[in-house]
C-alpha cells in the first residue's frame, strides 16, 4: 500500500518540510541529515518516493510536494537560489523550516515548500507559484540581489522576505540584527584589550555580508578605532577557499592585527586552519570570532567564539509577520515592517585578552 509524504514524515519523526527536501533532492539540509533520512527511506523499501526515481536520464524530474488537503489554507515557503553556493552551506536549514512549520500550524496553516532557481524560466516558476494558490509566501531570500525580487511581486498575495530586505521597495522582511551582533563581538574584543582588530570577508556578494562589514566599521568608530582598513581582507568562502585565501594573506607579509572578526563561521574556520598551519597560535597570538554559530564552531580547536542566531524563531517571526500581513490585506490596510532578530554572544576559546 502506497504511503504519503505526510505519513512518511510522521514515521521518521521529522517535519513535512524536511521530508519534502529529501524526497525532492533539494538543498537546505546537512549532508549527515540527508544521508540518515535517505538510508532509512531505502531501508523501508520506499525508493520510489524520491523525485525522478522512475525518470529516464535527462528528463525533467518530478516534484514531490508536501501533503496539502486544500490550497486555500496553505502558506508557501519559497527557497530562492541564484547559484546555490550559499544555500548548500546551510546545515541549520531544518531548524528554520521547523520554526516555519510549527508557527504556521499554530495559525491553522499548512506549509508548502517550493524551490525557485534564477537560472530557470522565471515566468514558468511564477505561474507554478500562482497555481499553488497559497494565501501568502515567505521567501528565503539570502541570495537575492537587485531586481531578483520583482517577479515575486506579480504573485499578488502577501510576501515576506527572510534574511534579506530592500531599501527601495515596500516589502515585509525578517533579518538578522547584524548591527547588534557585530557590536557585541567588537565590544568583547575591545574589553579584552584589542585595538588592532581586522576583518576577514568572504568575497560573496549578498546583502547580509555587506551589512556586517559596514557594522564592523561603525562599531570600531564607537571605540575611537579608525585605522582598521589595512587589516581587512577578502579571503573566500566557504572553509577551503577561506583557508587558501588566508594563506595568501600570510604569504604577502602584511602586518597582522591582534584579532579578526569574520563574515561568518565558515570563513573563520578556514582562516584558523591556515593560520595554525603557519604556526600562529590561536588565541595566544591572534584571536578570532565568527558569526552565526554553525555546528563547525564546536569542531574547531580551540572552539570558535561567535554569535548565535535563534534559527527556530527566525522562521517563526517570518510566519507571524506574514499572517499579520494576510489579515491586513483582507482589511485593505497598507503597512510594511522590517523585523530584526537579535543574536546571542557565545564566548568560547578562540578569544583571549592582551596586555
Amino acid at each position: 500500500m502506497a504511503i504519503k509524504a505526510k505519513e512518511l514524515a510522521e514515521k521518521l519523526g521529522v517535519s513535512q518540510a524536511t521530508i519534502s527536501l529529501v524526497l525532492n533532492r533539494k538543498p537546505g539540509l546537512s549532508e549527515k541529515t540527508r544521508k540518515e533520512l535517505t538510508d532509512r527511506i531505502n531501508e523501508m523499501g520506499l525508493q520510489y518516493m524520491f523525485s525522478g526515481a522512475e525518470e529516464e536520464d535527462g528528463q525533467e524530474e518530478t516534484v514531490v510536494p508536501l501533503e496539502v488537503e486544500s490550497s486555500t489554507d496553505s502558506i508557501g515557503f519559497i527557497i530562492y537560489t541564484r547559484g546555490g553556493e550559499l544555500m548548500e552551506q546551510s546545515p541549520f536549514f531544518p531548524l528554520i523550516l521547523n520554526g516555519l512549520e510549527t508557527t504556521a500550524k499554530q495559525w491553522g496553516y499548512r506549509l508548502l515548500v517550493i524551490n525557485v532557481k534564477r537560472k530557470s524560466d522565471m515566468s514558468e516558476q511564477i505561474a507554478y507559484i500562482k497555481a499553488a494558490g497559497c494565501k501568502g509566501y515567505v521567501i528565503f531570500a539570502t541570495e537575492m540581489l537587485g531586481d531578483d525580487v520583482d517577479p515575486f511581486l506579480e504573485i499578488e498575495v502577501p510576501i515576506v522576505l527572510l534574511d534579506n530586505y530592500y531599501l527601495d521597495r515596500n516589502i515585509n522582511s525578517v533579518t538578522v540584527n547584524n548591527e547588534q551582533g557585530t557590536y557585541a563581538l567588537v565590544n568583547l574584543l575591545v574589553n579584552k584589550g584589542h585595538r588592532r582588530i581586522g576583518y576577514l570577508g568572504s568575497g560573496v556578494n549578498i546583502v547580509s555580508f555587506a551589512e556586517r562589514k559596514e557594522c564592523y566599521f561603525r562599531a570600531l568608530s564607537k571605540f575611537g578605532i579608525t585605522d582598521a582598513q589595512r587589516y581587512c581582507f577578502d579571503v573566500g568562502y566557504p572553509e577551503q577557499p577561506a583557508s587558501l585565501g588566508m594563506q595568501n594573506v600570510l604569504n604577502s607579509g602584511v602586518e597582522l592585527p591582534t584579532a579578526f572578526l569574520t563574515e561568518n563561521d565558515l570563513v573563520a574556520y578556514g582562516a584558523m586552519r591556515a593560520m595554525q598551519a603557519a604556526g600562529i597560535r590561536i588565541p595566544q597570538e591572534i584571536s578570532i570570532v565568527g558569526f552565526d554559530d554553525r555546528p563547525i564552531c564546536t569542531l574547531a580547536e580551540p572552539m570558535l567564539t561567535t554569535v548565535r542566531i535563534p534559527r527556530s524563531r527566525f522562521g517563526g517571526e517570518a510566519i507571524e509577520l506574514l499572517v499579520n500581513k494576510i489579515k491586513q490585506t483582507a482589511n485593505h490596510i497598507e503597512s510594511y515592517v522590517k523585523v530584526e532578530v537579535c543574536v546571542d554572544l557565545i564566548e568560547r576559546g578562540s578569544v583571549t585578552g592582551i596586555m
